[in-house]
Protein backbone atom coordinates (compact mmCIF):
# COMPACT_ATOMS: atom_id res chain seq x y z
CA UNK A 1 0.00 0.00 0.00
CA UNK A 2 1.32 3.43 -0.87
CA UNK A 3 1.95 5.61 2.15
CA UNK A 4 -1.18 7.55 3.12
CA UNK A 5 -0.34 10.61 5.21
CA UNK A 6 -2.46 12.63 7.58
CA UNK A 7 -2.64 15.39 4.98
CA UNK A 8 -3.88 12.85 2.42
CA UNK A 9 -6.73 11.87 4.75
CA UNK A 10 -7.78 15.51 5.14
CA UNK A 11 -7.71 15.72 1.36
CA UNK A 12 -9.94 12.64 1.00
CA UNK A 13 -12.40 14.43 3.30
CA UNK A 14 -12.42 17.42 0.96
CA UNK A 15 -10.31 19.70 3.16
CA UNK A 16 -7.36 21.55 1.68
CA UNK A 17 -3.87 21.33 3.19
CA UNK A 18 -4.21 25.03 4.01
CA UNK A 19 -7.02 24.38 6.49
CA UNK A 20 -6.19 26.20 9.72
CA UNK A 21 -6.21 23.18 12.06
CA UNK A 22 -4.17 20.73 9.98
CA UNK A 23 -0.64 21.93 10.94
CA UNK A 24 -1.54 21.72 14.62
CA UNK A 25 -2.45 18.04 14.23
CA UNK A 26 0.87 16.70 12.93
CA UNK A 27 2.80 16.47 16.19
CA UNK A 28 -0.10 15.07 18.26
CA UNK A 29 -0.75 12.54 15.49
CA UNK A 30 2.87 11.36 15.55
CA UNK A 31 2.71 10.94 19.33
CA UNK A 32 -0.55 8.96 19.12
CA UNK A 33 0.58 6.75 16.23
CA UNK A 34 3.97 5.94 17.75
CA UNK A 35 2.84 3.24 20.17
CA UNK A 36 -0.64 2.12 19.14
CA UNK A 37 -1.92 -0.88 21.07
CA UNK A 38 -4.31 -3.43 19.62
CA UNK A 39 -7.15 -2.02 21.73
CA UNK A 40 -6.44 1.44 20.31
CA UNK A 41 -6.33 0.05 16.77
CA UNK A 42 -9.80 -1.44 17.33
CA UNK A 43 -11.07 1.91 18.62
CA UNK A 44 -9.61 3.70 15.60
CA UNK A 45 -11.52 1.28 13.36
CA UNK A 46 -14.66 1.99 15.39
CA UNK A 47 -14.27 5.74 14.90
CA UNK A 48 -13.67 5.26 11.17
CA UNK A 49 -16.89 3.24 10.83
CA UNK A 50 -18.80 5.55 13.20
CA UNK A 51 -19.33 2.74 15.69
CA UNK A 52 -19.93 3.50 19.40
CA UNK A 53 -16.78 3.58 21.54
CA UNK A 54 -17.31 2.96 25.23
CA UNK A 55 -13.68 2.63 26.33
CA UNK A 56 -11.41 5.40 27.62
CA UNK A 57 -10.55 7.81 24.79
CA UNK A 58 -7.93 10.03 26.46
CA UNK A 59 -5.18 8.31 24.49
CA UNK A 60 -6.58 10.00 21.37
CA UNK A 61 -8.03 13.26 22.68
CA UNK A 62 -5.42 14.41 25.22
CA UNK A 63 -2.47 14.92 22.79
CA UNK A 64 -4.71 16.99 20.48
CA UNK A 65 -6.33 19.03 23.26
CA UNK A 66 -2.83 19.83 24.56
CA UNK A 67 -2.25 21.94 21.42
CA UNK A 68 -5.86 22.84 20.62
CA UNK A 69 -8.22 23.10 23.58
CA UNK A 70 -11.17 23.65 21.23
CA UNK A 71 -11.02 20.05 20.00
CA UNK A 72 -14.00 17.92 21.03
CA UNK A 73 -14.58 14.19 20.50
CA UNK A 74 -18.29 15.00 20.09
CA UNK A 75 -18.23 18.19 18.03
CA UNK A 76 -15.34 17.09 15.80
CA UNK A 77 -16.71 13.69 14.71
CA UNK A 78 -15.78 14.25 11.06
CA UNK A 79 -12.22 15.12 11.97
CA UNK A 80 -12.17 12.13 14.31
CA UNK A 81 -12.92 9.88 11.33
CA UNK A 82 -10.10 11.56 9.39
CA UNK A 83 -7.60 11.02 12.20
CA UNK A 84 -8.76 7.42 12.62
CA UNK A 85 -8.29 6.65 8.93
CA UNK A 86 -4.77 8.07 9.13
CA UNK A 87 -4.03 5.98 12.23
CA UNK A 88 -5.30 2.85 10.46
CA UNK A 89 -3.14 3.62 7.41
CA UNK A 90 -0.13 4.03 9.70
CA UNK A 91 -0.88 0.82 11.63
CA UNK A 92 -1.39 -1.25 8.46
CA UNK A 93 2.23 -0.51 7.55
CA UNK A 94 3.56 -1.30 11.03
CA UNK A 95 4.25 -4.54 12.90
CA UNK A 96 0.50 -4.75 13.63
CA UNK A 97 -0.35 -4.47 9.94
CA UNK A 98 -2.05 -7.85 9.60
CA UNK A 99 -4.14 -7.39 12.73
CA UNK A 100 -5.20 -3.89 11.65
CA UNK A 101 -6.16 -4.95 8.13
CA UNK A 102 -8.11 -7.89 9.55
CA UNK A 103 -10.01 -5.61 11.96
CA UNK A 104 -11.02 -3.30 9.09
CA UNK A 105 -12.28 -6.20 6.96
CA UNK A 106 -14.23 -7.74 9.84
CA UNK A 107 -15.83 -4.39 10.71
CA UNK A 108 -16.73 -3.70 7.07
CA UNK A 109 -18.40 -7.12 6.67
CA UNK A 110 -18.41 -6.98 2.87
CA UNK A 111 -19.67 -3.39 2.81
CA UNK A 112 -22.63 -3.97 5.11
CA UNK A 113 -21.15 -1.43 7.54
CA UNK A 114 -20.30 1.83 5.80
CA UNK A 115 -17.39 4.02 6.96
CA UNK A 116 -17.84 7.63 8.01
CA UNK A 117 -15.77 8.83 5.05
CA UNK A 118 -13.89 7.75 1.91
CA UNK A 119 -15.23 4.17 1.45
CA UNK A 120 -12.50 3.48 -1.12
CA UNK A 121 -10.06 3.24 1.78
CA UNK A 122 -11.56 -0.14 2.72
CA UNK A 123 -10.66 -1.46 -0.72
CA UNK A 124 -7.13 -0.10 -0.33
CA UNK A 125 -6.80 -1.97 2.97
CA UNK A 126 -8.27 -5.10 1.37
CA UNK A 127 -5.64 -5.00 -1.38
CA UNK A 128 -2.91 -4.50 1.22
CA UNK A 129 -4.25 -7.45 3.21
CA UNK A 130 -3.72 -9.70 0.18
CA UNK A 131 -0.12 -8.54 -0.06
CA UNK A 132 0.40 -9.09 3.67
CA UNK A 133 -0.86 -12.67 3.31
CA UNK A 134 2.21 -13.43 1.20
CA UNK A 135 4.68 -11.28 3.14
CA UNK A 136 5.87 -14.28 5.14
CA UNK A 137 6.63 -16.37 2.10
CA UNK A 138 9.25 -19.11 1.78
CA UNK A 139 12.46 -17.97 3.40
CA UNK A 140 15.66 -17.65 1.45
CA UNK A 141 17.62 -20.85 1.10
CA UNK A 142 20.80 -20.98 3.11
CA UNK A 143 24.11 -22.10 1.61
CA UNK A 144 25.30 -24.31 4.42
CA UNK A 145 27.23 -23.61 7.60
CA UNK A 146 30.85 -22.62 7.20
CA UNK A 147 33.56 -22.06 9.79
CA UNK A 148 35.07 -18.60 9.98
CA UNK A 149 38.72 -18.25 9.02
CA UNK A 150 41.17 -17.39 11.77
CA UNK A 151 41.86 -13.67 12.19
CA UNK A 152 45.58 -14.27 12.62
CA UNK A 153 47.70 -17.41 12.38
CA UNK A 154 50.66 -17.79 14.79
CA UNK A 155 53.96 -16.77 13.22
CA UNK A 156 56.84 -19.32 12.93
CA UNK A 157 58.94 -16.99 15.04
CA UNK A 158 56.33 -17.16 17.83
CA UNK A 159 56.62 -20.93 17.87
CA UNK A 160 60.42 -20.67 18.26
CA UNK A 161 60.08 -18.17 21.12
CA UNK A 162 57.51 -20.32 22.88
CA UNK A 163 59.79 -23.34 22.53
CA UNK A 164 62.51 -21.23 24.10
CA UNK A 165 60.34 -20.56 27.16
CA UNK A 166 59.09 -17.03 26.34
CA UNK A 167 55.91 -16.98 28.47
CA UNK A 168 54.93 -13.47 27.35
CA UNK A 169 54.64 -14.66 23.74
CA UNK A 170 52.86 -17.81 24.90
CA UNK A 171 50.28 -15.71 26.76
CA UNK A 172 49.72 -13.49 23.72
CA UNK A 173 49.29 -16.44 21.35
CA UNK A 174 46.88 -18.20 23.74
CA UNK A 175 44.84 -15.00 24.03
CA UNK A 176 44.66 -14.72 20.23
CA UNK A 177 43.54 -18.36 20.01
CA UNK A 178 40.90 -17.68 22.67
CA UNK A 179 39.58 -14.64 20.79
CA UNK A 180 39.53 -16.56 17.52
CA UNK A 181 37.71 -19.45 19.17
CA UNK A 182 35.11 -17.12 20.66
CA UNK A 183 34.55 -15.43 17.28
CA UNK A 184 34.27 -18.84 15.59
CA UNK A 185 31.61 -20.02 18.06
CA UNK A 186 29.69 -16.73 17.68
CA UNK A 187 29.87 -16.99 13.88
CA UNK A 188 28.65 -20.60 13.91
CA UNK A 189 25.83 -19.75 16.35
CA UNK A 190 24.57 -16.98 14.07
CA UNK A 191 24.59 -19.29 11.06
CA UNK A 192 22.82 -22.09 12.94
CA UNK A 193 20.17 -19.70 14.27
CA UNK A 194 19.56 -18.32 10.78
CA UNK A 195 19.27 -21.83 9.36
CA UNK A 196 16.93 -22.95 12.16
CA UNK A 197 14.72 -19.88 11.68
CA UNK A 198 14.43 -20.71 8.00
CA UNK A 199 13.65 -24.35 8.75
CA UNK A 200 11.03 -23.45 11.38
CA UNK A 201 9.18 -21.12 8.99
CA UNK A 202 9.20 -23.65 6.15
CA UNK A 203 8.14 -26.49 8.46
CA UNK A 204 5.24 -24.44 9.83
CA UNK A 205 4.13 -23.49 6.32
CA UNK A 206 4.28 -27.10 5.15
CA UNK A 207 2.37 -28.27 8.22
CA UNK A 208 -0.32 -25.64 7.66
CA UNK A 209 -0.64 -26.52 3.97
CA UNK A 210 -0.79 -30.26 4.74
CA UNK A 211 -3.40 -29.82 7.46
CA UNK A 212 -5.54 -27.65 5.20
CA UNK A 213 -5.35 -30.08 2.30
CA UNK A 214 -6.37 -33.00 4.52
CA UNK A 215 -9.22 -30.89 5.88
CA UNK A 216 -10.33 -30.03 2.34
CA UNK A 217 -10.14 -33.67 1.20
CA UNK A 218 -11.99 -34.87 4.30
CA UNK A 219 -14.87 -32.44 3.77
CA UNK A 220 -15.89 -32.67 7.42
CA UNK A 221 -16.29 -30.09 10.17
CA UNK A 222 -13.69 -30.37 12.91
CA UNK A 223 -16.00 -28.51 15.30
CA UNK A 224 -19.06 -30.77 14.99
CA UNK A 225 -17.50 -33.80 13.27
CA UNK A 226 -20.09 -33.87 10.47
CA UNK A 227 -19.69 -33.72 6.66
CA UNK A 228 -20.32 -30.25 5.25
CA UNK A 229 -22.29 -31.71 2.34
CA UNK A 230 -24.90 -33.12 4.72
CA UNK A 231 -25.59 -29.68 6.25
CA UNK A 232 -27.69 -26.74 5.19
CA UNK A 233 -25.38 -24.43 3.29
CA UNK A 234 -25.59 -21.56 5.78
CA UNK A 235 -24.69 -23.87 8.65
CA UNK A 236 -21.84 -25.36 6.64
CA UNK A 237 -20.61 -21.87 5.69
CA UNK A 238 -20.22 -20.74 9.30
CA UNK A 239 -18.37 -23.93 10.24
CA UNK A 240 -16.13 -23.90 7.16
CA UNK A 241 -14.91 -20.45 8.18
CA UNK A 242 -14.23 -21.29 11.82
CA UNK A 243 -12.60 -24.62 10.97
CA UNK A 244 -10.20 -23.09 8.45
CA UNK A 245 -9.32 -20.29 10.87
CA UNK A 246 -8.35 -22.93 13.41
CA UNK A 247 -5.81 -24.32 10.94
CA UNK A 248 -4.31 -20.93 10.03
CA UNK A 249 -1.01 -19.89 11.57
CA UNK A 250 -1.01 -16.20 10.58
CA UNK A 251 -3.31 -13.31 11.47
CA UNK A 252 -4.82 -13.09 7.98
CA UNK A 253 -4.56 -16.73 6.97
CA UNK A 254 -3.08 -17.99 3.68
CA UNK A 255 -3.51 -16.23 0.32
CA UNK A 256 -5.52 -19.24 -0.89
CA UNK A 257 -8.03 -19.06 1.98
CA UNK A 258 -10.88 -17.75 -0.17
CA UNK A 259 -10.35 -20.53 -2.73
CA UNK A 260 -10.22 -23.18 0.01
CA UNK A 261 -13.41 -21.86 1.59
CA UNK A 262 -15.32 -21.82 -1.69
CA UNK A 263 -14.05 -25.29 -2.58
CA UNK A 264 -15.02 -26.79 0.79
CA UNK A 265 -18.40 -25.11 0.76
CA UNK A 266 -19.56 -25.76 -2.82
CA UNK A 267 -18.04 -29.22 -3.32
CA UNK A 268 -20.88 -31.55 -4.36
CA UNK A 269 -23.61 -28.88 -4.16
CA UNK A 270 -25.79 -28.08 -7.14
CA UNK A 271 -28.53 -25.97 -5.56
CA UNK A 272 -28.58 -22.20 -5.95
CA UNK A 273 -26.96 -20.52 -2.93
CA UNK A 274 -29.47 -18.78 -0.64
CA UNK A 275 -28.66 -15.83 1.60
CA UNK A 276 -28.72 -16.24 5.37
CA UNK A 277 -29.85 -13.47 7.74
CA UNK A 278 -27.81 -12.96 10.88
CA UNK A 279 -30.93 -13.44 13.02
CA UNK A 280 -31.51 -16.82 11.36
CA UNK A 281 -27.98 -18.13 11.93
CA UNK A 282 -28.54 -19.56 15.46
CA UNK A 283 -31.60 -21.45 14.18
CA UNK A 284 -29.25 -23.62 12.11
CA UNK A 285 -27.73 -25.15 15.27
CA UNK A 286 -29.11 -27.06 18.23
CA UNK A 287 -28.52 -25.69 21.77
CA UNK A 288 -25.84 -28.33 22.35
CA UNK A 289 -24.12 -27.44 19.11
CA UNK A 290 -24.17 -23.72 19.92
CA UNK A 291 -22.52 -24.47 23.25
CA UNK A 292 -19.82 -26.32 21.30
CA UNK A 293 -19.12 -23.59 18.75
CA UNK A 294 -19.81 -20.39 20.76
CA UNK A 295 -16.82 -18.07 20.89
CA UNK A 296 -14.69 -17.86 24.02
CA UNK A 297 -14.50 -14.85 26.34
CA UNK A 298 -12.38 -12.89 23.83
CA UNK A 299 -15.60 -11.90 22.07
CA UNK A 300 -16.52 -9.62 24.97
CA UNK A 301 -14.23 -6.90 23.58
CA UNK A 302 -15.33 -7.22 19.93
CA UNK A 303 -19.04 -8.13 19.98
CA UNK A 304 -19.65 -5.13 17.73
CA UNK A 305 -17.09 -6.40 15.20
CA UNK A 306 -17.90 -10.13 15.21
CA UNK A 307 -21.61 -10.07 14.39
CA UNK A 308 -21.90 -13.72 13.32
CA UNK A 309 -20.10 -15.06 16.36
CA UNK A 310 -21.97 -12.66 18.62
CA UNK A 311 -25.31 -13.95 17.34
CA UNK A 312 -24.26 -17.50 18.22
CA UNK A 313 -22.77 -16.42 21.57
CA UNK A 314 -25.82 -14.43 22.67
CA UNK A 315 -28.28 -17.12 21.56
CA UNK A 316 -26.22 -19.70 23.45
CA UNK A 317 -26.08 -17.45 26.51
CA UNK A 318 -29.83 -16.75 26.61
CA UNK A 319 -30.95 -20.17 25.45
CA UNK A 320 -33.78 -18.80 23.33
CA UNK A 321 -34.28 -18.43 19.60
CA UNK A 322 -35.46 -14.80 19.90
CA UNK A 323 -34.85 -13.31 23.37
CA UNK A 324 -31.14 -12.84 22.65
CA UNK A 325 -31.77 -10.28 19.92
CA UNK A 326 -32.05 -7.24 22.22
CA UNK A 327 -28.74 -8.04 23.90
CA UNK A 328 -27.25 -8.51 20.45
CA UNK A 329 -28.53 -5.11 19.28
CA UNK A 330 -27.22 -3.41 22.43
CA UNK A 331 -23.75 -4.80 21.62
CA UNK A 332 -23.56 -2.63 18.50
CA UNK A 333 -23.36 -5.60 16.12
CA UNK A 334 -24.68 -5.41 12.56
CA UNK A 335 -28.44 -5.29 12.15
CA UNK A 336 -29.80 -8.82 12.44
CA UNK A 337 -31.69 -8.56 9.14
CA UNK A 338 -28.48 -8.16 7.15
CA UNK A 339 -28.01 -11.24 4.97
CA UNK A 340 -24.89 -12.94 3.64
CA UNK A 341 -24.58 -15.29 0.70
CA UNK A 342 -22.94 -18.56 1.84
CA UNK A 343 -19.47 -17.72 0.50
CA UNK A 344 -19.50 -14.30 2.16
CA UNK A 345 -20.81 -15.82 5.37
CA UNK A 346 -18.00 -18.38 5.38
CA UNK A 347 -15.31 -15.77 4.73
CA UNK A 348 -16.77 -13.42 7.36
CA UNK A 349 -16.86 -16.31 9.83
CA UNK A 350 -13.24 -17.09 8.94
CA UNK A 351 -12.10 -13.51 9.51
CA UNK A 352 -14.02 -13.16 12.76
CA UNK A 353 -12.47 -16.37 14.07
CA UNK A 354 -9.00 -15.11 13.09
CA UNK A 355 -9.62 -11.84 14.94
CA UNK A 356 -10.80 -13.68 18.05
CA UNK A 357 -7.77 -15.95 17.81
CA UNK A 358 -5.42 -12.96 17.57
CA UNK A 359 -6.97 -11.40 20.67
CA UNK A 360 -6.56 -14.68 22.56
CA UNK A 361 -2.77 -14.70 22.04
Amino acid sequence: MKKITLADCYGYAGLSPEAVNIPSRHEPFKAIAKNLTRAQVLDAVRYYFDMPVSAETNWLSDPIIAVDDSFSMVANKRELAILSMALIAHAVQSREGKFTALAVLVASAFGKRQPAMYPQFVEIVHAEAKDLMTSEGPSESWKGIQAKAQNKKPEDSDAELIAGGDFEVLTRVLNEIHVDGHELVKHLRQQVNAAMHSIRIETAQLREATDMLWWLVGGESYALRQPYLSMEEGRAAFLVGTDLAGLSRTALGPRASEFLINKALREGRTEKPAKVKIFDLPKLFTPDEMAEIAAAEEIDTVRDFCSLNNAIARANQVGSQTAWRKMYADDGSLGGKFAFCPCELALQSFREALLLGALAQ
